[in-house]
Formats: C-alpha cells, structure tokens, sequence
C-alpha cells in the first residue's frame, strides 16, 4: 500500500519521534517502523492504531464510493454537445430513467 507508508513517516515526522521512539510508544521494534516506512511491510490494523495513537492521531476509516464508469462515459458525452443538444439529451434521459422506475 503506497500511501500508508508515506501516512507512517508522516505521522511520526509530524510528532516529532524518531523511529526508535514511535516504536517503544507503539510496543513495536524500530526495524518494522522503518519496514512501514519503506512499504517493505503492512502493519495490521492494531498495529496500525497503536503507531496512530503514539503520534497523537485517531485512525479513521471511510468507504467512498467509486464513481460509475457509466456515468463519467455520458458526463463526457454530454459535455461534448452544445448547451441546448445537452439539454435535450438530459430531458430524454431524464424521461427514459422514470419509465425504468416504473418497470420496477
């Protein structure tokens, strides 16, 4: 995971520990800080609270959706017309989605 490695360096850097000091905080080693730091291993998640909580910081975690590669394709579609074709195509689509509604 690229970006975890750089969210451990950052956290540590941000308060100020060296690695041998996250790590004694963490109840970890210092050679798994620095393998987390190079991407060379992933911590678990409690591994990961503990290094978190060491440096001050809550881990919070989020699920995004992902956009629908069917809607950025008619985004495009509709962004290459003019503005009275684009609403047209919106209106119809518009009409086409209540009638699949009603399908339901």
């Amino acid at each position: 995971m690229a970006q975890l490695d750089a969210m451990v360096k950052e956290m540590r850097e941000a308060a100020g520990l060296s690695q041998r000091a996250l790590a004694a905080k963490a109840a970890t080693s210092q050679p798994a800080v620095a393998r987390y730091e190079r991407g060379a291993a992933t911590p678990s998640w409690e591994t990961l609270e503990r290094l978190a909580s060491a440096c001050g910081r809550k881990l919070d975690l989020e699920a995004v959706p992902l956009a629908d590669p069917e809607h950025l394709a008619l985004s495009r579609t509709l962004l290459d017309l003019d503005p009275l074709e684009r609403l047209r195509a919106l209106r119809r689509l518009t009409r086409l989605r209540a009638l699949a509604q009603d399908q339901l």
